[in-house]
């Protein structure tokens, strides 16, 4: 009887610890789902952010791109570069608009 017991602990602890693994890349997928998509060239680069030029959305022309806890590169921006950018559908109110990235890949 107790090592049923023990077992079935077992098997309730494993699932839980599944079912937190899963969640995680859920809200990945939620994210994804919930976002807006574009291609930039970038104007600006600063440790925090970066300035680029919007070229194929109508709803704005320039982004400020918030890298602060954004570590997904694979390259290293400079101005010039042509960039494919995927943002939260949250758009910061000032001018130009400052935007939380999901993505960033390097297209030119």
């Amino acid at each position: 009887m107790k090592k049923r017991i023990g077992l079935l602990i077992m098997v309730i602890v494993a699932m839980g610890l599944l079912v937190g693994c899963n969640s995680s890349s859920k809200a990945k997928t939620d994210e994804l789902a919930d976002s807006i998509s574009f291609t930039a060239t970038i104007d600006e680069v600063s440790d925090t952010e970066l300035l680029v030029t919007v070229l194929d959305n109508e709803n704005f022309n320039q982004a400020r791109v918030n890298m602060q806890g954004f570590d997904s590169l694979d390259f290293v921006p400079e101005k010039g570069q042509t960039i494919k950018l995927t943002i939260k559908n949250q758009v910061g109110m000032s001018e130009p608009p400052f935007v939380n990235p999901v993505t960033i890949e390097l297209v030119k």
